[in-house]
């Protein structure tokens, strides 16, 4: 963590507070407040349409609310390549976007699922007694929801907002691809100033604005110990059938989801299916093995897939050890500090927040780094295939901590403690006992990981090149020159990776089924974070 993570973001920290930015400032004030702006007004829509989302599918039961959870997280595991394709086809419907407008439906569209599935798991661990209460002595819903289950949802809120400030701010592909050059955030003028211009110092004053940006959001979404990354349903918990007086919600919650999420995804897949003149075919999936219209591509989409799951596969085994590492760590210093006297564990908060920075931090102000570190004898580096799946490694770390480590901690202690006595070494209970555990959560981590670098396109546009092209990589050269086939390729691609992150969320999403039974007395149970 420390060389690929932390070497280079620090570079790019005390290069920009060294360089002295002189009339760069003053440029850049514009772009700050474009990203700022843009992300307080999506996390807003989102938070707007996803409270009455969480209370329909955490706190009513209904048939298939399982497989609405899974589907509507399906656009926030995308790439933001397929993201920005698939508001581009639902701008179709009214004749064509504006960038703004645009680029704040793909942070609705990307983000919906992040305030549905977190402010969802804290309301079903909330006691219905008190609204039971309320309700006997005639309170209606929506005084019960602001007075009594409003002020305990803050906490989760909050949380979720701060990321989705992030995740808004942050939004490379999407902001390159929706926004036409007319707008820029944080993420596309670093990409702007030290690719187009090659202007190092001006990019390096916008990376440490993203830098700061970014840590702000991120310690603003760890407060009050929630943790905005995990999805989980509680153990046990008491929910009620719909009944009439839902009707209005329920009405709000399908408008909205079928607005602003499954109708651009079903327009993706749908037009991947019609070729150039129009007709239902399969024409635009044959083009995918070629270059495009005037081999506009440097190597067609099987290279560039190949490419892809090389990364993917160095990438997920990396995050895979080092995040399992970390969390068998942080696990054990978490349980034999539960034994101490201290309350306040202050090393266990530092090292969590050390290994989760990477989430707060953008991949093209790590990419960049490693151009402004790898120099002299290391110059080699910064050309060479294996720099990409590192980058995307140190991005995926700190989701693998996310699942694992509650997990660990969630772990009988009866049956290590019984273990310990009967002479077990730590080896032993790690692999007897902790890692059989946790093993159908260790499939989610791994699903997180894969589908991180599969998606990942900013630290790649940056350290990627030629040859060593990835998919979003293609992709993004084929709508950025939709000309002739090119945009039914990208088409094409995008359903592609639609299909494989929705089989992998579904896949992820089954596991709850089987882990979340009601305990019996001395069995071990091990809460896995689904998507």
């Amino acid at each position: 963590m420390a060389i690929l993570f932390y070497w280079p973001v620090v570079r790019v920290f005390t290069d920009g507070l060294a360089s002295g930015f002189g009339s760069n400032v003053q440029a850049v004030w514009p772009v700050l407040w474009f990203t700022v702006w843009q992300a307080v007004l999506s996390t807003l829509f989102c938070v707007v349409l996803g409270i009455p989302g969480a209370y329909l599918l955490y706190r009513k039961s209904f048939r298939f609310a399982s497989t609405i959870r899974a589907l509507i997280s399906v656009p926030f595991m995308l790439p933001s390549l397929v993201v920005a394709i698939a508001i581009t086809q639902f701008g179709t419907l009214f004749g064509g976007l504006n960038p703004i407008v645009a680029i704040i439906l793909a942070n609705i569209f990307s983000n919906y699922a992040v305030v549905v599935r977190t402010v969802g798991s804290q309301w079903q661990l909330l006691d219905v007694l008190s609204e039971e209460a309320a309700e006997v002595a005639g309170a209606g819903r929506l005084r019960i929801f602001f007075k009594i289950a409003l002020p305990q949802l803050l906490v989760s809120i909050r949380a979720s907002s701060a990321l989705i400030v992030l995740y808004c701010a942050s939004s490379y592909g999407i902001v390159l691809s929706l926004g036409g050059g007319q707008v820029n955030t944080l993420e596309t003028a670093i990409s702007t100033a030290v690719l187009q211009r090659l202007d190092l110092q001006q990019g390096t004053l916008l990376a440490l604005l993203q830098i700061v940006f970014s840590m702000l959001a991120f310690t603003a979404s760890r407060w009050g110990g929630s943790n905005p990354l995990s999805f989980e349903p509680s153990l046990s918990y008491k929910v009620r059938h719909i009944d009439g007086r839902d009707r209005p919600v329920l009405f709000f919650v399908v408008l909205s989801m079928g607005f602003f999420v499954i109708v651009p995804l079903v327009l993706v897949m749908a037009k991947a299916f019609i070729d150039s003149a129009g007709h239902f075919s399969f024409s635009n999936f044959a083009l995918l093995q070629t270059k495009g219209s005037r081999d506009l591509l440097n190597i067609t989409f099987l290279d560039a897939g190949l490419n892809s799951l090389r990364n993917l596969v160095i990438a997920s085994v990396i995050a895979v050890l080092v995040g399992g590492l970390v969390s068998y760590l942080l696990a054990e210093h978490t349980r034999r500090h539960a034994r101490g006297v201290k309350k306040t564990d202050s090393t266990g908060v530092l090292l969590d927040g050390i290994f989760l920075l990477p989430i707060g931090v953008s991949a093209v102000v790590v990419g960049f780094g490693y151009l402004l570190t790898l120099t002299g004898e290391l110059a080699w580096l910064r050309s060479n295939w294996i720099l990409v799946p590192l980058a995307q490694s140190v991005l995926a770390i700190p989701m693998v901590i996310r699942v694992l480590y509650p997990s660990l901690v969630a772990v009988d202690h009866y049956s290590r403690e019984q273990a310990m006595t009967d002479g077990a070494s730590p080896w032993s209970i790690f692999w007897r006992i902790d890692l059989t555990a946790v093993r159908p959560v260790l499939k989610t981590a791994i699903a997180f990981s894969a589908l991180v670098s599969l998606g990942e396109f900013g630290a790649a546009s940056l350290l990627a090149f030629g040859d060593q092209s990835t998919i979003p990589m293609l992709m993004f050269s084929l709508i950025s020159r939709p000309g002739g086939d090119n945009y039914g390729m990208a088409l094409a691609g995008a359903f592609i990776l639609i299909v494989i992150t929705t089989v992998i969320v579904f896949a992820v999403g089954s596991e709850p089924k089987r882990e979340f039974r009601k305990p019996r007395r001395m069995k071990q149970t091990v809460p896995s974070l689904p998507l």
